[in-house]
This record gives structure tokens, C-alpha cells and sequence, in this order.
């Protein structure tokens, strides 16, 4: 915690809007948690081997008394996963630079996502929430968002990621699901009670109210 923000809140919102700027991608993203929820370390590993993901990013927020972005890989590392890290860390790194915050590194670390997992995988380190300046731009709402789509973009560059294209009704159905918004299969040509629709709706305006917006 750190000037009246929890870390919890904050990577929660970050991981919420980089989900919603891959939907733009033909990717099939699968968040460690969609809500205020707690999921154990050995949890996050294990839901990413299960799916069989091929690559695991855990968001984080730092603290410290330090400044600026770092990124974190294992210190056995193989050699996709640090070329991989490389790109992902250079990408973001451009966004916070340009905003005059420093870059501390690709770093290595012995972090149980990090050892646990299956995939290549990345920890980012979002600024430091015990340092005055760093927490006044976490809590910007702007500065948020646009640390998402640096992600989002950064995800995409680094994974090669290809852009939506046309009109996708199973695969919108499917990304509600991932949200957590609805809990049910739904065939794209079934008509919507207006009891779901507004189960839907709540849910999405519970989400913003509890984000503050």
C-alpha cells in the first residue's frame, strides 16, 4: 500500500483494461482473476499449465523507494523466454521513458510464477507505490489507461499477435464469458431475455462503480 492505494486495486485495473485491448487481438487471453479476488501463487501457475498457455505476464506494482518500470524473468531462463522478455520489456519501457520515468532493467528473479510455470514468462513491475510521484500516476486514470494499451501493444509486438478483422458474434460471446459477465455458453443466433441482458449490464456498471467511474 502506499499514499491510499493497494496494489490489489491497481494491478486489478491494469489487468481489466490490457484484457479489453487484446480483445482487438486474435488471441484467447485467460486472466488470473477478473475480480477482488485472492488466488494463491501456486494457483496462477497452475491455471496457465492446465490451459497449456504459451506465455504467462503477471502484472505487478513495486515498492521500495525506487522509481520507474523493471521486468523480471527466472535466472534459468531459457533463451526463447529472454528473447521474448527483451521485446516485451523494450516495448513498455518506451512508454514509460517518454513519460520521464526510468528504466531499471530486464531483471532475474526466483519468483514462483516465474519457476512454476510451464511457458516463457514475464513479471512487470509498474512503478513504485511508495514513491509520491509514481503513486500520483497510478491513481491517474488516463496514465492507466494508456499504460494498458502499452502493454496490450507490447503483448501483441512481442508475440506477434494479428488484429481482429470483421465481425466475430461467437468469438464477442466467448470473450463476455472470459470476463466474467456472463457464466453460460450462448449460440450467436439465440435470442437474449431481458433478464440476461440485464444480468449483463449490472454486472458491467458493479465493475465500473467499484473502479470508480
Amino acid at each position: 500500500m502506499g499514499f491510499g492505494l493497494k496494489e490489489k486495486d491497481v494491478v486489478l485495473t491494469l489487468g481489466r483494461q490490457v484484457l479489453s485491448f487484446l480483445g482487438d487481438y486474435q488471441v484467447e487471453v485467460i486472466p488470473t482473476r477478473t475480480g477482488d479476488v485472492d488466488v494463491p501463487l501456486a494457483a496462477r501457475s497452475k491455471l496457465a499449465n492446465n490451459h497449456k498457455a504459451d506465455f504467462f505476464c503477471s502484472l505487478h506494482v513495486n515498492s521500495g523507494g525506487g522509481s520507474g518500470f523493471e521486468s523480471y524473468i527466472h535466472p534459468a531462463a531459457s533463451p526463447t523466454t529472454q528473447s521474448l522478455a527483451a521485446t516485451l520489456h523494450r516495448e513498455v519501457v518506451r512508454f514509460y521513458v517518454g513519460r520521464g520515468f526510468p528504466d531499471r532493467g530486464l531483471k532475474r528473479a526466483n519468483f514462483a510464477v516465474l519457476r512454476e510455470t510451464s511457458m516463457p514468462a514475464v513479471l512487470l513491475e509498474n512503478l513504485f507505490i511508495d514513491n509520491p510521484r509514481d503513486a500520483a500516476y497510478l491513481a491517474d486514470t488516463v496514465f492507466m489507461r494508456d499504460l494498458a494499451l502499452a502493454i496490450a501493444g507490447g503483448l501483441a509486438q512481442t508475440l506477434g499477435l494479428q488484429k481482429r478483422t470483421g465481425w466475430d458474434p461467437a468469438g464477442e460471446i466467448k470473450r463476455l464469458r472470459e470476463r466474467g459477465l456472463i457464466t453460460t455458453d450462448h449460440a450467436p443466433d439465440v435470442a437474449v431475455t431481458w433478464g440476461e441482458l440485464a444480468t449483463v449490464l449490472n454486472r458491467l456498471l458493479d465493475r465500473l462503480e467499484a473502479n470508480g467511474k
